[in-house]
């Protein structure tokens, strides 16, 4: 299964080493796309989408200004079209799973929200 994470770095919270972490910690169980970390290409826009596009299932990091993004809102409009599953985490639970280190709880979290609380982006 492949994940994409969609965040916005607005809230200063959201870091590089909190985005490894938890990339390190979905990665022994799932193909992650981050873009802070993976996205190297010359046209990072249509990566973005490629790698959106290719995802299974979209991952939410819900912080304060997340909603506010425009890249979010083109992140999960395009992805409630090409029908994906979206998988809101709320930060502080976030956080609190990565403090545990154990990324099977994660990897349950994100199963479990995609059985009972698929999100319909805008609509």
């Amino acid at each position: 299964m492949k994940i994409f994470v969609s965040y916005t770095t607005r809230d200063r919270n959201i870091t590089r080493e909190l985005l490894l972490k938890l990339y390190n910690e979905l990665s022994e169980f799932e193909t992650v796309y981050i873009d802070l970390i993976h996205n190297d290409s010359e046209n990072k826009q249509k990566r973005v989408f490629d790698e959106l596009e290719s995802a299974d299932q979209v991952v939410l990091i819900e912080t304060e200004s997340v909603y506010d993004s425009g890249w979010v809102k083109i992140e999960l409009e395009s992805a409630k079209i090409l029908k994906k599953d979206i998988i809101k985490i709320p930060y502080n639970e976030l956080i609190e799973f990565l403090k545990a280190e154990k990324s099977q709880w994660l990897t349950m979290y994100i199963e479990n929200r995609r059985n009972s609380n698929k999100f319909k982006a805008f609509g």
